[in-house]
């Protein structure tokens, strides 16, 4: 989290995504795709934007750099693109914005032969959505970009539905049923060539220290209004969800066919 950056200009809007994220140039000289808070979909998004990253972070999948950024209510009303959203001021979440990507779409879902320049992220990608309950890895939630030699890099984004919901509750947390039918999944599972790197991701997140997860978790900006209880539930989840991990992966494989 970086206290020093601060916002310089609003550059664009992205004009798909409910919780109408911005182009916001910040003074590391970067363009990043900032969610505020009171966004349409609710503040949480950023608090899963949040988890999720940091959580792909130490399993080193590719999700693109981020930022904790403070945009104050004078630069949302000076912008009125942001002043129309009622966007509140404090921290924002903010993802590098990279350029020259297309999404992950349904005609590359059809090739066979597509060339990935990062495989290895293939397995990861499926456990951590099932780790976090991610319902929303749809076409445009993958950015890939070529990479000038024939091969496509993957990228990671929004994750801002993960733990089944935008505005997950305490109650909401107990009942998730980490149960995906993704189309994406069921293409980067055909592509694997062995169901090994599946299990490889499971026992890198099942040994992740609980220290680490309660420490992303309590790190959450305190102006995100996620109160001790519910990150403490949110805490309890994910140790729980880690656990559940083999049997569901082994339901999904045998659903989606062997590798």
């Amino acid at each position: 989290m970086s206290e020093s950056l601060l916002p310089v200009q609003h550059t664009g809007s992205i004009p798909i995504g409910y919780s109408k994220p911005q182009l916001t140039l910040l003074s590391d000289g970067l363009t990043y795709a900032v969610k505020f808070k009171n966004n349409p979909s609710g503040t949480r998004v950023l608090v899963n934007e949040y988890v999720a990253a940091r959580v792909a972070q130490l399993l080193s999948l590719p999700v693109p750099s981020f930022q904790i950024v403070h945009i104050s209510d004078d630069f949302i009303k000076n912008n009125p693109a942001l002043a129309d959203h009622d966007f509140t001021s404090g921290h924002q979440f903010a993802s590098l914005y990279i350029e020259g990507c297309t999404f992950f779409s349904a005609d590359l879902l059809r090739t066979d032969g597509i060339s990935i320049t990062n495989p290895e992220v293939l397995p990861g990608m499926i456990v951590f959505d099932f780790w976090l309950s991610n319902t929303d890895r749809k076409e445009k939630n993958v950015l890939v970009k070529a990479d000038g030699n024939g091969g496509h890099y993957i990228y990671m984004i929004d994750h801002g539905r993960c733990f089944a919901d935008s505005n997950w509750t305490t109650k909401s947390l107990k009942e998730i049923k980490s149960r995906l039918n993704l189309k994406v999944h069921q293409w980067c599972f055909h592509h694997l060539g062995g169901k090994e790197g599946l299990a490889s991701y499971v026992e890198q997140i099942v040994s992740l220290p609980e220290g680490e997860i309660r420490q992303i978790v309590q790190s959450i900006p305190q102006d995100w209004d996620v109160t001790a209880v519910e990150r403490e539930a949110l805490c309890v989840h994910l140790m729980k969800a880690r656990e559940k991990l083999p049997a569901i992966l082994a339901e999904f494989i045998k659903k989606t066919g062997s590798a």
